[in-house]
């Protein structure tokens, strides 16, 4: 083994390995569902997010908004073909792959708070990610209220449910 002489490393601190800080956060969904194109519009939602102590709260609040955004973009919109006919056969844009815009996110009557820490010492919590994981599952399990069906294949597009709804049944993946 060479011995380094040039290289410098900072000590390691191995009191915090294997903790880990995460968020949690909870979403409640209201959807309308039109029984006869299977549209789905997202009329409200409502999160609540336990972070610990944010540093700087403007961009927790705007982690908040833009997690709720693809997570409702997931849930209602956003599909990519695997193999062959996916985002690599060159015909892919936003033409075919359909982001969320204002309107398909309640953007006007969502609702979301920061909880307070729970102590002063309570350290901040990573939060990117988790706010998606939430509105997901709220919106489906708002769209199977509504409709009695349950979808297992995401996302849960007009079609699928208009074909769900003629069916009475859901059906495996429909493109």
């Amino acid at each position: 083994m060479i011995e380094r002489t040039r290289a410098h490393y900072p000590p390691t601190q191995r009191n915090n390995a294997g903790v880990v800080y995460y968020s949690a956060i909870g979403t409640i969904a209201e959807v309308s569902v039109d029984t006869a194109s299977g549209q789905v519009e997202l009329l409200n939602h409502h999160s609540v997010l336990e972070c610990g102590n944010p540093i700087v709260p403007e961009l927790v609040s705007g982690q908040l908004q833009g997690g709720l955004a693809m997570g409702i973009g997931h849930a209602l919109h956003e599909y990519l073909p695997l193999y062959e006919d996916g985002p690599g056969n060159g015909t892919w844009n936003f033409n075919r792959y359909t982001l969320p815009r204002a309107a398909d996110v309640a953007v006007w009557k969502q609702s979301g708070e920061v909880l307070p820490a729970l102590s002063a010492s309570d350290p901040p919590k990573g939060m990117a990610e988790v706010v998606m994981i939430a509105v997901v599952p709220a919106i489906v399990n708002a769209i199977a209220h509504a409709t009695g069906l349950r979808f297992r294949e995401l996302p849960v597009t007009a079609e699928k449910v208009r074909i769900a709804l003629s069916s009475g049944r859901v059906q495996e993946q429909t493109a």
